[in-house]
């Protein structure tokens, strides 16, 4: 009798065990009320950029950004280089994805920046899984936090704008300016 008693007390264990480990899911939220850091969202933790569409889209890793406000919409600004095989995406299409990552995906966004989508099915490579929005746009599974933007504004960064010496020794050896992309943010999915 006490050892039915020792493995129905062993099942209830398991079982509540397992119910309090429920998978997290996106769900839609308001962009205000995010509680996370905007600036470490970019430096720290990086962002992953998509544009495309469900057949044909590159994605790559951006840590210089923005979240903010522009026009009374709620924004997203980014920062590409023309030479980044992402960049004629962003151009071409009317809008792009920020996914974040929890710290376990950090090797995958690394991947994702130090390899080039014209070498490489950089989502073969790490495993991510491809999911796309009701507005065609394309995120990833694994991400704890997508942003969906519709571009509204785009720039180049002019080099005699730059006021900083020490901002300008970026662009020293390069021939290649970043072009400044402003979306409206549309959708965000966190997840709880």
């Amino acid at each position: 009798m006490k050892t039915n008693y020792l493995i129905l007390g062993l099942f209830v264990l398991l079982i509540s065990s397992c119910a309090g480990k429920t998978e997290k899911k996106l769900q839609a939220v308001d962009i205000k009320s995010l509680e996370e850091n905007a600036v470490s969202l970019f430096s720290d933790n990086w962002f992953v950029v998509t544009a495309g569409n469900e057949t044909n889209y590159n994605q790559m890793t951006i840590s210089w950004g923005a979240l903010g406000e522009i026009w009374g919409n709620p924004s997203a600004t980014i920062y590409i280089r023309s030479t980044r095989h992402t960049f004629p995406y962003l151009n071409r299409e009317k809008h792009f994805t920020l996914c974040a990552f929890d710290e376990e995906y950090r090797d995958k966004v690394l991947f994702i920046g130090s390899n080039s989508g014209r070498d490489i099915n950089k989502i073969e490579a790490t495993g991510l899984t491809p999911k796309v929005t009701e507005l065609g746009n394309i995120y990833y599974d694994e991400a704890r936090l997508v942003i969906e933007c519709e571009k509204v504004y785009f720039n180049d960064i002019n080099p005699t704008n730059i006021a900083d010496p020490e901002a300008m020794k970026m662009y020293e050896n390069e021939t290649a300016m970043h072009r400044m992309f402003i979306g409206k943010i549309v959708n965000v999915w966190e997840k709880k």
